[in-house]
């Protein structure tokens, strides 16, 4: 095509030579030195000029700024990761590969999205988290452009939406870009370019499996392009099909019974903590004390099970603390596990077009489509302290005796637990679909000045099926059964039908002794009591049940939601000559201005706002938010081209944004590079930032959530914290009438999930970053091919916006000065004598989450890369590279004047990183080997290690390393068809003791092929 970036000068070139090559892919791509190098003959004398690793004479545009320029003069650290580089990993998911780049270390991966580590909704999701500091401070961009949230209420956006194979490069740009991008570029940005001017064909397929014959993924792709019109013209296409197979935590025989991990060291409680022992030790075979999925039941009065629903004695195994026990009959946990990857099937399409208008403008188009389906299981419903009346005909004889039975004279049957497997685990089975449409111009004013105009439109739509979700009315009215000629007359006739078919009246199956369901509380249910409610009985004593049971209690509730995006912007950008210099190149700028809207809404299941089915009651949110910005950039080259100052140039930016929810925000950067010679250069930046705050943290209902509680107040935490909780958590549990004996043997259980409440803040404000980085490229002329660089980044951001856990609020209520603060106006605990267990005295039962603008975030660390590429006259082309960070520091403070948190090196935030790869070109064939380390981590939190040494013996206090292997090896025929296999994980790591995911994946070594076929035409 004749459309052409504006011209560069020799010295642009050569220094953007060096640049691109500090931005090397963490796996070296496999190209000979003919794809690999672009001649560049300025002196016209025949020969390529001695430019080691030199890119093409046309510019790219650099992620991180609007003006067209090459990377030289770009002050922000930028790492790049090229399409080969993602194809020789064998990965088939983007963020599983890109969580391998150091930056993109903590993002949420499948296995976030899985099972019972899912939230609502996010079964299948992939967002990225740069440096560690919340997805929803990731801009994530294609080509420079926003795209839209594929989380409802956020700017999260799932990378499954975003096709492998059209992916020319990511850029990973480090430091505060608001200036430049707009809100929520408080980190950087991760900025996905995409092939353009596409022409021929390439056809992908690939399939891998795991050493264990399970996490089968399967891709498969086709890009197709052409010119038209002469070459004016250009359109293209793109299709890609992946799918990734789900996997059961219990399928694994290293994740069964034989299972290790962390509890409770009796030995140390009865020696009143001995510092000499560990507080917990490693313990398999674990079990839940107190449930079992055909009952457990308690008939001597300590609420503890005696006997199986079945009627068998229920044998004890070894307390571990808590509510669990090593053997015994109880549910094994590896049972009660659900997935820990899900299923995910990814179908996406794209369409691009551009043609140009004139030898000056130049028209595109962008249209997409993705749906990706994904699929995942959790844990099954639960229910402690069920009271069955003594009447129910399911109950073994054994058990319905006032001899053996302590609450026959309240008329029950205590269940003191049961895991209701057989009513099917809960999952999720999502569909989201993503529509986004781009159309503008790009048109040269003049020749050094661009105006570039674009409109993106963007929509995405979730449908959310919450599968074997349970209606608790349904279940408490079918688990309340009576023979029905007994009832009637007091004879039996063996024809045993739900007790409220017969009353006519669900308030006869009020828990009305132990409180766990009472009909009153619901003005409507989700059945009609009586002979035609369609109610079955359930057998709780049993797990064999009749489908028409099931059918009757078990539901499928469908969650919708839909965001919108439509962002406008219009820019000029170039310089004015010569004439606008000072003692280099001309001055650069960039001008335009943008307008963005987002709208969110999401509507829950009707079922799902009543409140009667198990999972949360949540209700419709709805929100928007438009902002009105403009903004503007410069590139001042002061002095280029002389002694001791080959290049010195300053960068800056500005954008002031008008929201219609936080008002005016204001956020700017500058930079500097100085290069006293072209073999070495300085770059450092400043920048603030901001983040407004997205819909749902400010528009979201008082939606119910669950959580498991680890109270801060309980006698082996209490010394866990600030040097104020131990008198706050005694006074609070003595104001609930609790004496000091129940505090100093105060555990906090629960003994399940707690329900409370999460809200939104319409008051929130903006949060406020600041961000530094200082680095240095060095490309030694003597030494060709080689690039090194080092970068330093330090990130603060001020009033962030966070919603805490609920741990996380507790601990905040009774580690701050006093009780009077905000974060205990929001949790609600039991007083003395107020709840059915004598030992609910003290522990929580509501709690309410809200987002605040309170908190502190900050890291700081060092990015540091080597690459060197040696080409051989008989033995091929060799590539070595090495990507690696330090995390110096990864703090939170939840509140001011909060005890700061140090995260760096503790689980999830390694303090080294390094990626080697090598990779090796002869003829036809290339190999490619890589290394992905980190080192051990701590697994427990710095503050919990200092207030208790002893927490775990020594040598599992921290975590092991990290250290896998992949390779790949492909053959290339001379007509463009290559064929490649690969290992991942070739010495087989697994998870550390206790761990399911980590520091490793749970899937293992695991095995790959592919093919690819490409063409420079396609034939018509």
């Amino acid at each position: 095509m004749k459309f052409t970036p504006i011209a560069l000068s020799k010295r642009s070139m050569l220094a953007s030579a060096a640049v691109l090559a500090l931005v090397a892919p963490m796996s070296v791509q496999a190209q000979d030195a003919a794809e690999d190098e672009t001649c560049i003959d300025e002196d016209a004398d025949g020969d390529c000029d001695d430019v080691a690793g030199a890119v093409e004479q046309n510019a790219i545009v650099v992620s991180g700024t609007r003006i067209r320029t090459n990377e030289y003069d770009f002050a922000n650290p930028v790492v790049a990761i090229d399409d080969t580089a993602i194809q020789n990993s064998g990965v088939t998911n983007l963020t599983d590969f890109l969580t391998e780049a150091p930056a993109l270390t903590g993002s949420y991966t499948s296995n976030d999205g899985s099972g019972a580590n899912a939230g609502i909704g996010g079964v299948g999701l992939n967002l990225l988290d740069l440096r560690n500091l919340g997805t929803q401070r990731t801009l994530l961009l294609i080509d420079g452009r926003r795209h839209v949230a594929s989380v409802p209420g956020s700017s999260s956006v799932d990378t499954n939406t975003i096709p492998i194979d059209l992916i020319e490069r990511v850029d990973i740009v480090t430091g505060g870009a608001s200036a430049i991008y707009g809100a929520d570029a408080v980190t950087g940005v991760v900025n996905f370019v995409t092939k353009r001017d596409f022409e021929g064909y390439t056809v992908r397929a690939q399939s891998g499996i795991s050493e264990e014959g399970d996490g089968y993924t399967g891709f498969i792709s086709a890009t197709v392009g052409t010119n038209f019109a002469g070459g004016r013209g250009n359109i293209a296409a793109n299709f890609e099909y992946g799918h990734d197979d789900n996997l059961l935590l219990s399928d694994r025989r290293e994740f069964g019974p034989s299972f290790r991990s962390f509890y409770d060291n009796l030995d140390d409680q009865a020696a009143g903590d001995d510092p000499n022992v560990p507080d917990l030790i490693l313990a398999s075979d674990v079990n839940y004390l107190d449930s079992s999925p055909i009952g457990a039941i308690d008939v001597d009065g300590d609420f503890l099970p005696d006997f199986l629903g079945d009627g068998r004695p229920y044998i004890p195994g070894t307390f571990l603390g808590s509510f669990f026990e090593s053997g015994g009959s109880g549910t094994p946990v590896s049972t009660y596990s659900g997935e820990i990857l899900p299923k995910i099937d990814r179908y996406i399409g794209n369409l691009l077009f551009s043609y140009e208008l004139t030898d000056s403008i130049r028209f595109f188009a962008e249209g997409k489509y993705a749906r990706v389906d994904s699929e995942s299981f959790g844990q099954p419903t639960f229910d402690f302290f069920i009271g069955v009346p003594t009447d129910n005909p399911f109950i073994p004889d054994n058990i319905n005796d006032p001899a053996v039975n302590v609450f026959d004279g309240l008329g029950i049957v205590l269940v003191t637990g049961r895991d209701n497997l057989d009513l099917g685990r809960r999952g999720e089975t999502n569909r989201r679909e993503t529509y986004r449409g781009v159309a503008g111009i790009e048109a040269d004013v003049t020749d050094t000045i661009r105006f570039d105009a674009s409109y993106v439109y963007g929509q995405s739509d979730a449908t959310v099926r919450q599968t074997n979700t349970r209606f608790n009315d349904r279940f408490y009215a079918a688990l309340d059964a009576v023979d029905e000629g007994e009832f009637l007359t007091g004879t039996p006739n063996g024809n045993i039908v739900c007790r409220s078919n017969l009353t006519g009246d669900a308030t006869s199956s009020n828990q009305n002794v132990t409180g766990a369901f009472f009909f009153d509380d619901f003005d409507q249910l989700s059945f009609t009591p009586g002979a035609n409610s369609g109610c079955v009985p359930f057998n709780i004593f049993s797990n064999a049940q009749d489908p028409a049971s099931l059918a009757f209690i078990n539901t499928t509730a469908v969650d919708t939601s839909t965001v919108k995006q439509h962002v406008a912007t219009a820019a000029f950008s170039g310089d004015f000559g010569d004439g606008f210099a000072l003692w280099g190149d001309p001055i650069g700028f960039a001008l335009g201005g943008e307008y963005r809207k987002e709208i969110s809404e999401s509507i829950p299941d009707p079922v799902n706002t009543t409140g009667l089915t198990f999972g949360n009651a949540l209700f419709p949110e709805t929100g928007s938010f438009d902002v009105y910005e403009g903004f503007v950039e410069v590139r001042v080259p002061i002095v280029q081209d002389r002694p001791g100052f080959y290049d010195l140039t300053a960068n800056g930016a500005a954008r002031v944004s008008e929201y219609s929810t936080v008002g005016t925000t204001f956020t700017y950067q500058g930079g500097l590079v100085y290069a006293p010679v072209p073999d070495f250069r300085i770059r450092g930046t400043y920048a603030q930032a901001v983040r407004a705050p997205n819909i749902g943290e400010l528009f979201a209902p008082s939606n119910q959530t669950f959580a498991f509680i680890d109270d801060p107040c309980a006698f082996d935490n209490i010394d866990n914290g600030s040097a104020t909780r131990e008198a706050n958590c005694t006074a609070l549990l003595t104001n609930l009438g609790l004496t000091p004996a129940q505090i100093a043997g105060f555990t906090g259980d629960a003994g399940t999930s707690l329900p409370g409440l999460s809200t939104g803040n319409v008051d929130l404000s903006e949060e406020t970053a600041k961000t530094i980085t200082v680095g240095a490229i060095f490309q030694p002329s003597f030494i060709p091919g080689l690039v090194m660089s080092v970068d330093y980044y330090d990130v603060e951001i001020e009033d962030a916006i966070s919603t805490p856990t609920a741990n996380t609020l507790l601990e905040l209520c009774v580690d701050a000065d006093t009780l009077d603060n905000e974060f205990c106006d929001n949790i609600d605990r039991t007083p003395v004598g107020a709840g059915f267990d004598p030992n609910d005295a003290g522990v929580v039962r509501d709690f309410t989450l809200r987002p605040q603008n309170v908190a502190a975030f900050s890291t700081k660390g060092v990015d540091f890369s080597v690459r060197y590429r040696q080409p051989t006259d008989n033995l091929g082309t060799f590539n070595f590279s090495v990507i690696g960070n330090h995390l110096i520091e990864l703090k939170t403070q939840g509140t001011p004047g909060a005890d700061i948190v140090e995260e760096a090196g503790v689980r999830g935030a390694p303090e080294w990183q390094v990626n080697f790869d090598f990779n090796w070109t002869l003829d036809n064939f290339n190999l490619n080997y890589g290394i992905n380390y980190w080192d051990e981590t701590l697994r427990f939190a710095r503050a919990d290690i200092e207030a208790d040494p002893d927490i775990v013996a020594p040598e599992y206090l921290k975590i092991d390393a990290k250290f896998v292997h992949d390779m790949q090896l492909r053959w290339t025929t001379d007509d463009d068809m290559s064929f490649y296999v690969g290992v991942n994980n070739i010495f087989d790591q697994e998870p550390d003791v206790g761990l399911t995911f980590y520091p490793v994946s749970a899937l293992g070594r695991f095995f790959y092929a592919g093919v690819r076929i490409s063409g420079d035409q396609l034939g018509f």
